[in-house]
């Protein structure tokens, strides 16, 4: 008699193989963070939602290229091309021989067909796939991503034979607009979400772009098997530091762990480096953001956040000067303080506000570093304060 799926499974070899540790249950291997905790586990499906432009595919695409030094990658990519996914994967420092011989990309416009798929498999053992796509992909496959019982089609047809052979399978998805009607899953029904071993969502801090870095919020929304969710805080199990060179021709992608010193927006936020930087600013005030990153000992994406956030937060003031931007402390800044809910008035720039045909002069300050009560730093006058004094030396200047 032919045995078949219904038959009851043998337990006794597992329960041997576990106790004798020959055996063990999915554990996450791949998408590490900088502290080592890996998100996604060999074998099992995942997904990667969010809105447009934040950071799904950089941070996909990060997982492959560090998996192609070693493995092979499957990516069905269902709504990007060749040239563009190649491009990013260049740029994200992966050998060019790597991609030739361990990165096998589809680019599927017709109807699916099972046997393709099975000969791709059959082809290679993959340690990664990427779906890219999925509403479109659904389509392929005549199915409707608002139906529960297409999004089990789904699974059966797709992502679960390619994790059946080993891969982790990432399904990167679009989410609904309407943010009230989003559940933990991307869009469409929520069947969607029954086959899938860990869910992710991403969520912008700081846009990335081939010129400014940016900071993504990553959340698990769904570990079935539990080894992710205990490294998250409120949720939060990662923040991704998408980081440009300053050409633009090669990006960083870190995945750091949330700790104690993430806001409430989930953007951690390194005081000690804002000390630091704090310090180099007043001692080399005017300093580029390129001379903070090159001399302030510091990983450089924790010092493009340190610069920043003393900016945003009204400690340091940002100056176009010529064809550069320069920086300057205007208040101290204090790293056992709490981070300001709302940033301060913007710094007072003294004579460029004022009407006069005096040539600029330098920013006044409370006195020099030795003056007496002075707290080692150059707090700038407010602008009444400025003002008085500017129309007492004119009043001088004309009795004079």
């Amino acid at each position: 008699m032919t045995p078949t799926s219904w038959e009851p499974v043998a337990l006794g070899p597992i329960v041997a193989g576990i106790q004798a540790g020959e055996i063990v249950g999915p554990v996450p291997e791949l998408m590490a963070r900088t502290d080592g905790v890996c998100l996604l586990y060999p074998g099992k499906v995942h997904e990667l939602h969010g809105e447009p432009e934040t950071g799904k595919g950089w941070i996909a695409l990060a997982v492959a290229a560090e998996t192609l030094l070693t493995a092979a990658v499957l990516c069905l990519d269902f709504e990007d091309s060749a040239e563009s996914i190649v491009e990013r994967l260049l740029a994200l420092g992966t050998p060019p021989d790597a991609i030739v011989e361990r990165f096998t990309y589809l680019n599927p416009c017709e109807a699916f067909t099972p046997h393709a798929l099975l000969a791709l498999l059959d082809a290679q053992p993959y340690a990664l796939a990427l779906i890219d796509g999925v509403t479109e992909a659904y389509e392929l496959l005549g199915l409707d991503p608002y139906s529960n019982l297409d999004a089990a089609k789904f699974l059966a047809a797709l992502p679960r034979p390619i994790a059946e052979r080993g891969a982790a399978v990432v399904e990167i998805d679009h989410v609904v607009k309407a943010k009230e009607a989003r559940g933990r899953y991307g869009l469409g029904a929520g069947h969607k979400l029954a086959g899938i071993a860990a869910t992710y969502a991403t969520e912008v801090i700081r846009q990335p772009s081939r010129a400014e870095a940016g900071l993504i919020k990553v959340t698990v929304q769904k570990d079935r098997h539990g080894h992710v969710r205990s490294h998250a805080q409120g949720g939060v199990i990662a923040l991704a530091h998408i980081i440009p060179s300053d050409d633009g021709a090669h990006v960083s992608v870190l995945l750091d762990p949330p700790d104690a010193s993430t806001t409430e927006s989930g953007e951690f936020r390194p005081t000690v480096l804002m000390a630091k930087v704090a310090r180099y600013l007043e001692d080399e005030p005017g300093a580029s953001r390129n001379a903070v990153i090159r001399d302030v000992i510091g990983k450089r994406a924790y010092l493009d956040d340190a610069l920043r956030l003393l900016i945003s937060e009204g400690n340091v003031d940002r100056r176009k000067e010529g064809q550069a931007h320069r920086h300057y402390i205007v208040h101290a800044f204090d790293e056992n303080a709490p981070a300001p809910t709302e940033a301060p008035p913007r710094p007072n720039r003294g004579p460029e506000r004022l009407p006069t045909t005096e040539a600029p002069r330098p920013t006044p300050t409370r006195g020099d570093s030795a003056g007496p009560g002075h707290n080692g730093h150059s707090d700038q006058l407010t602008e009444a304060e400025y003002a008085h004094r500017f129309h007492e030396r004119e009043q001088k200047a004309a009795t004079g």
